[in-house]
């Protein structure tokens, strides 16, 4: 589970890995939250249940992604720790542990995650999915 940075003109594009699809939104979050924050806490102090529905792998990535940008937005909070209790093809659904961050813990704003070139692989190795988030 990996995430790099690539070179993009205006925002911020992301590869990310896992050996599973969970591996893979595990590791879209940790990207998302290397661009939106200073640095990361391991904290479990509060604890958050999200489910989000999507046609796609690529409509699931997006959704997940977006359900944390709101909750960064809206309540501070980062995801330290995630738990999948159900994936289906059109169906995610997880319990998060996290915590809430202090304004000046924040970098970017990051306004959306986007299906801009986005592509979602699946190889031997795993899962491979190449994201742009929006800033």
């Amino acid at each position: 589970m990996a995430f790099r940075f690539l070179e993009h003109t205006a925002d911020v594009q992301a590869e990310c890995t896992g050996a599973t699809f969970e591996e893979l939104l595990e590791s879209a979050a940790q990207a998302l939250y290397a661009v939106a924050l200073m640095e990361t806490r391991d904290a479990r102090e509060v604890e958050c249940h999200l489910a989000v529905m999507g046609n796609t792998r690529e409509e699931l990535l997006v959704r997940w992604l977006q359900e944390l940008i709101f909750l960064l937005d809206t309540n501070a909070y980062v995801a330290a720790h995630y738990v999948f209790e159900g994936l289906r093809d059109d169906t995610l659904k997880a319990t998060i542990h996290g915590y809430a961050c202090k304004p000046d813990e924040r970098a970017e704003e990051v306004k959306s995650a986007t299906y801009h070139e986005l592509k979602v692989t699946e190889t031997d190795e795993g899962y491979v999915a190449r994201i742009i988030f929006d800033l």
